[in-house]
């Protein structure tokens, strides 16, 4: 028997507090979100600026300035091989940018695909599909990483390939719950007894509605791919050299960390940095799209 249309149209306007709550929230201070949002921005421009910052090519090597401490013409100093510090922290931040954001474009892609179904029909699909992601989750992640990287091959799109796969099943289980929870929620029953289709109630109703947690988790999967692409590197698995990335840099310059202290420091803190500005970003829009935040 169809649902009277009172009992429809208010089970249908069940999301319209948390639209109108959500504005309140958004003008909340929210101290996290806005350093997340300034280091983000600072490192971007920063390393789309770095020709102009830093003035060298970061591979441009000068011999008779090997490990030179920091001084005028080398801010950071120079590594072993005379290369400009800052140009190649600068120029690997590129790197890691190139990597993170590309791979977590993909593994939410392929969250999406998996984990929408899979908490839309419930069921034999669910189990079908999860039982599937958890032979991925069975493998630890950097070990997995390396075994796919060494087969491709290092190069920048297989580590973007890689991580994504490799991240994709933990972003399915972000985007089944919320679907779950949605899809379970009156007014979706309401627009399911006017006739939308599933593949409407999935898109429409359901998606935007359990969009929230899954936002907040890409944005701190960034931070945690680059850490993941600068171990792959540290390894020797990142891109070839002469490219420079944040991992080899470490990896290079280790020998040389206690009477050349910022050969390793400078990449350091720019692994610092970025995770620190992607997790600031990510509590900061949790706490703004957390629908029971506090004032």
């Amino acid at each position: 028997m169809a649902a009277p249309a009172p009992t429809l149209a208010r089970a249908a306007a069940q999301g319209l507090p948390a639209a109108a709550r959500s504005g309140r929230r958004w003008r909340r201070p929210n101290p996290e979100l806005a350093l997340g949002a300034l280091l983000l921005v600072l490192l971007v421009g920063a390393t789309l600026l770095a020709p102009v910052i830093a003035g060298s090519d970061p591979n441009r090597t000068a011999p008779g300035l090997s490990l030179a401490p920091p001084q005028a013409g080398f801010p950071l100093g120079t590594d072993s091989l005379g290369r400009d510090v800052l140009s190649r922290v600068l120029h690997g931040g590129r790197v890691s940018l190139r990597v993170a954001l590309p791979a977590v474009g993909l593994a939410l892609a392929l969250g999406l695909l998996l984990g929408l179904p899979a908490g839309f029909f419930g069921g034999r699909i669910d189990q079908v599909l999860m039982r599937l992601l958890d032979l991925v989750f069975a493998f630890p992640a950097i070990l997995l990483a390396i075994v796919v990287v060494a087969i491709l091959g290092p190069s920048i799109p297989n580590l973007v390939v890689t991580i994504g796969l490799i991240y994709a099943p933990r972003m399915a289980r972000v985007v089944r719950a919320p679907t779950m929870a949605v899809t379970a929620r009156d007014f979706v029953e309401a627009a399911r007894a006017l006739g939308a289709s599933d593949a409407r109630l999935a898109l429409r109703h359901v998606l935007p509605n359990a969009a929230s947690p899954v936002i907040v988790e890409a944005s701190l999967a960034l931070g945690q791919v680059i850490i993941t692409e600068t171990a792959l590197s540290f390894l020797g698995l990142g891109p070839p050299p002469p490219d420079p990335t944040w991992g080899a840099m470490l990896s290079e310059n280790r020998a040389f960390m206690s009477f050349a202290p910022w050969t390793v420091i400078a990449p350091g803190a720019a692994i610092a940095v970025a995770v620190a500005a992607f997790l600031m970003l990510g509590h900061g829009l949790r706490a703004a799209l957390d629908p029971r935040g506090r004032s």
